[in-house]
């Protein structure tokens, strides 16, 4: 899955349908970073591809990256009712089982909405909180479930322009679980999302490209974060949207600056 001169990762199944991978140095330095790709993506998309594992490599830290349930090596489990508050203890139960006190979080678009989920629940768990591509709000609220089951049961097309845009991303993947992948959407736009509601106390480092309408707003996190006495920076990445920030080296650059960061 990638270039890194070190054995393939070990991957682990567990309770809620996620899948971790996990890529780990015979001699790590640090608490490892734990990646959460986003939405209709997957580890091997949103990281392995886009050249994110040696960079991280090179900090020195393990690296251990999450297929949600419905996505990359999770489609076939059936994420029915998958709640927000499920994944989250599933990443935390399994961290500390493999002797993790502490993580660096990045996660990328729905991702980093359960980075930051995580690490205002688990605050005394994170090191360092990197929120790439990041919505600001609830926009999954107002999926129209009927609408969506619809379109993936019978092939009928959303009325709704907010549904029919994420059911379609849903299948743009090679070789997605569409089913899967809108049942986990579903499910996940049933917990409100409000970032101002529960703030994580942590170093936190938001990225954004510059024309990315979907993190227009990411910026607005930084000022929650220092308002709880954490240290938080912004980055806009110029020239770049929702579906190329990601690839960029500035991006990496300002990552890895990041986490060397104590």
């Amino acid at each position: 899955m990638a270039r890194l001169e070190f054995p393939a990762p070990e991957s682990v199944r567990t309770p809620s349908g996620l899948t971790l991978h996990t890529w780990t140095h015979q001699d790590p330095t640090g608490p490892p970073v734990l990646l959460i790709h986003g939405f209709a993506s997957s580890t091997l998309y949103n990281w392995v591809k886009t050249g994110w594992l040696d960079p991280l490599a090179k900090t020195g830290r393990s690296i251990i990256a999450v297929d949600l349930p419905g996505h990359g090596e999770s489609q076939d489990l059936n994420p029915v009712r998958v709640r927000v508050r499920d994944i989250l203890a599933d990443l935390s139960e399994h961290l500390r089982q493999q002797g993790h006190d502490s993580v660096a979080v990045h996660g990328y678009s729905l991702g980093s909405r359960l980075a930051w989920e995580f690490s205002a629940a688990h605050p005394e768990m994170v090191t360092h909180l990197i929120m790439g591509g990041s919505p600001t709000d609830d926009r999954l609220g107002a999926l129209k479930a009927k609408q969506a089951r619809l379109w993936v049961q019978e092939g009928v097309r959303p009325v709704d322009d907010l549904t029919r845009n994420l059911v379609t991303l849903a299948g743009a993947l090679p070789d997605a679980n569409v089913p899967h992948t809108v049942e986990l959407l579903l499910s996940l736009s049933v917990d409100p999302y409000d970032p101002a509601a529960a703030v994580p106390p942590v170093p936190t480092l938001v990225v954004a490209g510059a024309e990315d309408d979907i993190a227009a707003e990411a910026a607005s996190l930084v000022p929650l974060v220092t308002a709880k006495g954490a240290v938080a920076a912004f980055v806009q990445i110029p020239e770049r949207n929702h579906i190329n920030a990601v690839t960029s080296r500035d991006y990496k650059s300002a990552v890895v600056s990041f986490l060397q960061t104590s």
